[in-house]
């Protein structure tokens, strides 16, 4: 089974309600992973002001599975922010992706197209 792995734009358009990302996560079957730093941008984001709306995007994260960032994917963001020029939170997903053998789901292709050996696809 293809392993789904999440770049933090398809979970925002989730959370704001838009019917694409909707069916694409009906479409997908199986876990889908996601790295902590879309954890960290989810959070970070003012609508977590509101307690409600914090505790909602909790809850949707539990439903998915977080790969932490461990010590190889460090190195590999690492490399990939000083030889691709990719910032840290895009680099970190790229080097998580990878990590898991995972396909990443984006709506920022070009941020990712040129990390070797990630299959990188938008999502709709």
């Amino acid at each position: 089974m293809e392993k789904t792995f999440i770049d933090t734009d398809i979970a925002i358009d989730f959370f704001r309600g838009y019917p694409k990302a909707f069916d694409f996560f009906k479409r997908k079957e199986g876990t889908i992973l996601f790295s902590a730093i879309t954890e960290t941008e989810l959070l970070a984001g003012t609508h977590n002001n509101d307690p409600e709306k914090r505790a909602s995007t909790l809850k949707l994260l539990r439903t998915w599975r977080k790969v932490a960032l461990g010590n190889p994917a460090a190195r590999i963001a690492g490399d990939l922010c000083r030889e691709q020029g990719m910032d840290i939170p895009d680099a970190t997903i790229a080097a998580s992706a990878l990590g898991c053998g995972a396909k990443l789901y984006t709506r920022n292709v070009k941020h990712f197209k040129n990390v070797p050996g990630l299959n990188v696809v938008a999502p709709y």
